[in-house]
């Protein structure tokens, strides 16, 4: 890239806790250190701007436990601790700038559990595969209990993302700039690098509980979110999209999200997409016809921190750094990986021998005639319409002027 671009410091699956295998002192020491030295590698790696947290901020608290709720809180108090420095050394404190959105982990498993009611063998429904697998399902299977369960109480049920929704609304508390949509517990909207990246920040856990494991972002979520991108009157150069569940895999898994949800997302112009979950980072582009081909890049995040137990055979922790050009339509992904004495470094993407960065391109999106919309055009074309009604009022125009210069 020869051009400064906008970059991104995407991690993800946090896995935060008072008795986490790597304090907090060691992880935020070990970012730092890193960024030091991947400015000087080569290629060298532009300092993060923002920053994208894609779910898993907490380790998450086992069923059956007492005093969850106390745990609950202490988890996310070791994680806003985390992150409130982490924005402190890389943001200069601007929360703004931080993007996070909730894993599975963060679902609380025990208040779900309490909002279940088992059905008994007799009462069990002759189309139960049907309902287990419906929209909106409100039946549960446990496979070790064998145990059917029903939603009893469903606003109990809703309340399984409230600490997670605490924590987040402590940690924006009187941050200005962010945009409000309708469906705020499934989707909060954000903006970068001067207005000209728009990013929606989908919950993936739509019927995620301690008996299904799946992830899901409502297809009304994705279509209000661009409504309200284009209601903000905001003209973005990149509309981006962040989640948290992968979006393949094996047949003998549930824990992923339905790709047509993410095809969804590029028919309305979202042309970069950010993940984690699967605890290895990967990049892939995605494709829909609609009828000419439109491109997304979908990168994945690997584990920031999670135990031994929990990470893919062969893969250390892992996070990323996005470099998105100047132009908007390409990111190159730089992977860095703790490999010795919890120190990163650069990593590796096995999936393309070895690499330590990917390069990614997308459609530009068009408009209704088929032409690339040109956001720049418009914006200089706005500000010229101001500049005019300005002169005509006899009001100073070297504000306008500047603007007009950038």
């Amino acid at each position: 890239m020869t051009t400064k671009p906008f970059s991104i410091l995407h991690i993800s699956d946090l896995h935060r806790s008072p008795g986490a295998p790597i304090s907090n002192g060691e992880l935020i020491s070990a970012l730092v250190k890193d960024r030091d030295r991947y400015i000087h590698e080569d290629p060298s790696i532009a300092v993060p701007e923002a920053i994208v947290v894609s779910g898993d901020i907490i380790q998450g608290i086992p069923l059956n436990t007492d005093n969850f709720a106390t745990e609950l809180n202490e988890q996310y108090e070791v994680a806003e601790e985390f992150l409130d420095e982490l924005v402190g050394r890389f943001l200069e404190g601007d929360r703004s700038r931080l993007i996070m959105v909730p894993g599975n982990h963060d679902v609380d498993w025990n208040t779900a559990r309490s909002a279940l009611e088992s059905i008994e063998v007799k009462d069990i429904p002759t189309d139960l595969r049907a309902k287990l697998y419906a929209k909106d399902a409100i039946f549960r299977w446990a496979w070790k209990t064998r145990t059917l369960y029903r939603i009893a109480d469903p606003k109990l049920y809703e309340k399984r993302m409230n600490a997670f929704w605490t924590f987040f609304d402590r940690f924006y508390e009187g941050v200005s700039g962010l945009l409000a949509g309708q469906n705020p517990s499934d989707v909060r909207l954000f903006s970068l690098c001067n207005d000209r990246i728009g990013v929606a920040a989908y919950s993936s856990r739509h019927g995620n509980d301690c008996f299904a494991f799946h992830g899901m972002i409502r297809r009304e979520s994705v279509a209000r979110s661009y409504l309200d991108q284009n209601d903000s009157g905001k003209m973005y150069d990149l509309r981006m999209a962040v989640w948290h569940h992968s979006i393949e895999g094996s047949p003998y898994r549930t824990d992923y999200m339905d790709v047509d949800v993410v095809r969804g997302m590029i028919g309305r112009g979202f042309r970069l997409g950010l993940h984690g979950h699967q605890h290895r980072a990967q990049v892939t582009p995605q494709k829909i016809c609609l009828p000419d081909r439109e491109t997304m890049a979908v990168v994945s995040a690997g584990s920031l921190c999670a135990g031994v137990e929990e990470l893919p055979m062969g893969t250390p922790c892992q996070y990323n750094v996005l470099e998105i050009a100047e132009d908007f339509c390409r990111v190159r992904v730089h992977v860095r990986a703790m490999i010795v004495a919890n120190l990163f470094s650069r990593g590796q993407f096995t999936e393309l021998g070895g690499a330590s960065f990917a390069e990614l391109s997308w459609t530009p999106p068009r408009n209704a005639v088929g032409a690339v919309i040109n956001t720049q055009a418009r914006r200089r074309r706005e500000l010229i319409d101001e500049a005019e009604v300005a002169a005509r009022g006899g009001v100073h125009l070297w504000k306008l002027s500047l603007s007009l210069a950038h």
